[in-house]
């Protein structure tokens, strides 16, 4: 056998070897593939069905559900008869705006300080991740509270009084104070409504906070060095290195945050909804006020999509 042959068949015997950009997409898929499963047995078919509901007109029998087509029925009645629900999306909306920002800046915030070395970090790191893991069962009670005020008149803190009957401590105090020194009625009702939904924000940030904190840590440790031997300070080494490195996962909490307090119980627009979801004879409207919401939900994302992708610094 020739030379020339032996190699031809080496060739032809090598299995063909994958890259790594292939090998990691394919274990992502792997990772994923539970999701896509069940996005594609049970998420979609419902979503289809709600679909089917908010277009048609539905009749209980003795055989089950019958849904006739009632075209564009259902919406009109949505926008234009149910008139509660546009007024009390767009109230549930400009409440959500502030929180949103809230809830970054805290994580934001959180992360960095996270991120620095001292005693007792693990410790600490746990202790603010954990309202994200018991914000069920009991805990989740406290989401149906609307203020911080709730919590501490059901504990006896707020309104003590002394021998006198003076008042030592109490909420309407807070507001006086926080009025008083920023003197701006808006900017006043903003932080108020931040000290107001302060469990809210601890427990709607533990994510968003996670997510910063495994970006900061995955930024060189070179880079900081050689800012420090330039002789940069903390805010320019802020500025320069940490922001920018870790501003994708600005977008991508941005995002997550939108979602999830646009969808949590205690929202307005949500509760709306599910009064209309209990009474099987507006099953249909209610199908129609969801996917309104969705709608209004997916607008909202595109819109924080399209401010703050040009203030994304991506690393090659």
């Amino acid at each position: 056998m020739s030379v020339q042959a032996k190699e031809v068949k080496v060739k032809k015997s090598r299995k063909p070897v994958m890259s790594l950009e292939r090998k990691n997409s394919f274990f992502g898929y792997i990772f994923t593939l539970p999701i896509i499963i069940g996005l594609a047995f049970v998420y979609l078919p419902v979503l289809f069905q709600s679909l089917m509901y908010s277009f048609g007109d539905i009749n209980i029998t003795n055989e089950g559900w019958q849904v006739s087509w009632a075209g564009w029925q259902n919406y009109n009645q949505a926008l234009f008869v149910e008139e509660g629900f546009l007024r009390t999306v767009i109230e549930s909306i400009g409440t959500l705006l502030p929180q949103i920002l809230i809830v970054i800046i805290f994580a934001f915030f959180m992360a960095n300080i996270l991120n620095q070395k001292f005693r007792g970090r693990t410790i600490a790191r746990v202790i603010f991740f954990i309202p994200v893991i018991i914000s069920t069962g009991i805990v989740s009670e406290l989401d149906s509270m609307s203020s911080m005020l709730d919590v501490y008149n059901s504990g006896g803190k707020m309104e003590t009084g002394g021998a006198s009957g003076a008042n030592i401590f109490g909420y309407n105090q807070i507001e006086e104070l926080i009025t008083n020194t920023l003197n701006n009625a808006t900017l006043s009702n903003i932080v108020i409504g931040a000290v107001d939904s302060l469990y809210s924000v601890i427990t709607s940030s533990g994510v968003q906070m996670l997510v910063f904190l495994a970006g900061l840590q995955g930024i060189s440790v070179n880079m900081y060095e050689a800012a420090k031997v330039e002789g940069a300070t903390g805010w320019e080494v802020f500025w320069k290195i940490s922001f920018p490195m870790i501003s994708p996962l600005i977008l991508v909490n941005l995002i997550y945050t939108v979602i999830d307090l646009f969808l949590k119980s205690d929202n307005a627009a949500i509760q709306f909804i599910n009064r209309y979801l209990d009474n099987a004879s507006t099953y249909e409207v209610a199908s129609a006020f969801s996917w309104i919401y969705t709608i209004v939900i997916l607008l909202f994302v595109g819109i924080v999509f399209l401010l703050v992708k040009k203030l994304i610094v991506y690393q090659d």
